[in-house]
């Protein structure tokens, strides 16, 4: 006989039969305040694979064990998958987690037995504004994208010829021989050996100096703090793209500032505005130029030179 099995007989069983009895017992008691003692089996032991199996369901809602597989149907869908893929496709999922979510202009939701488009966010008018924007810029340009992490922009750019530094303390994961990656806020970031022709700033400084992703709410102002740094960091004549939401009333909150023309002014202090448009949110699915938002706020659309 094994060692493991001499240890088992001399142990193990000597203290389940001493045990068993309390076991037994604790039952009994249970059974009787769910008012069922003297079962063949008590109903405790039901309540118990009740629960076992809540939980496993929950586990697999969870996306922990018995996903269905990619072809399952759709019908098969049922709402704790659902709203696992939900957050797992968000901003707090797993792949936000790791650095690897790209804010989509088009998010899906999913619901039991069906997927449909969430909304569409203000992505949907400031990317081709910037792709527009930049249009006019020699091959080879020299391009600096201000917190472009979270952003397929940069990539496109680089794809396009440009050459592109993203600066952005989180990790930015895309590679391009044209696409170099700044791990640093842009106060930061040490002088260029020749200056960039043009900045873009898609979403980004209205979240400066908040208690975004985590950072410490600052005093000063770092959103007018980074435009003034890209004033010296682009050269003369060079080009800034900028979006930033916008209101008819000023706000600002933990996450970001929405800017009224007279925050725009100030925002733009040094630089001379070529283009200025608005953007509003009709529904939850439109976008148009020129409109006043119905749902939150708009967007500011923003090309201009330094002088």
């Amino acid at each position: 006989m094994r060692a493991a099995e001499r240890i088992k007989r001399l142990l193990g069983w000597p203290l389940r039969r001493v045990l068993d009895p309390r076991v037994r017992m604790t039952v009994h008691e249970i059974d009787a305040r769910l008012g069922s003692q003297g079962l063949d089996r008590p109903t405790i032991h039901d309540r118990l694979d009740d629960l076992d199996r809540t939980g496993r369901d929950m586990l697999a809602g969870l996306g922990w064990r018995d996903v269905p597989a990619p072809a399952s149907e759709l019908a098969q869908l049922d709402a704790p998958r659902a709203a696992f893929l939900n957050w797992a496709s968000g901003p707090d999922g797993y792949a936000a987690q790791a650095g690897h979510w790209f804010n989509p202009p088009v998010p899906v939701h999913h619901a039991a037995g069906a997927v449909g488009v969430l909304l569409v966010n203000e992505r949907i008018v400031e990317q081709p504004f910037v792709f527009a924007a930049l249009a006019g810029l020699a091959d080879g340009a020299r391009i600096i994208d201000v917190g472009g992490s979270e952003s397929t922009v940069g990539l496109s750019l680089a794809t396009l010829g440009y050459r592109v530094t993203i600066v952005d303390p989180r990790a930015h994961p895309l590679r391009h021989p044209n696409l170099e990656h700044a791990a640093c806020t842009i106060d930061e970031l040490p002088a260029p050996d020749e200056p960039f022709d043009a900045a873009v700033a898609l979403s980004a400084v209205e979240h400066f100096g908040l208690e975004h992703y985590g950072l410490t709410a600052a005093d000063a102002r770092l959103d007018l703090a980074a435009l003034a740094r890209l004033r010296e960091l682009v050269a003369p004549g060079g080009l800034l793209v900028l979006t930033v939401p916008f209101d008819e009333q000023a706000s600002v909150d933990a996450f970001q500032r929405v800017y009224d023309e007279a925050g725009l002014s100030e925002l733009l202090r040094g630089w001379t505005v070529q283009r200025s448009l608005r953007g509003g949110r009709i529904d939850r699915l439109t976008w148009q130029l020129g409109a006043r938002s119905r749902e939150r706020h708009g967007v500011a659309l923003i090309s201009a030179r330094r002088p």
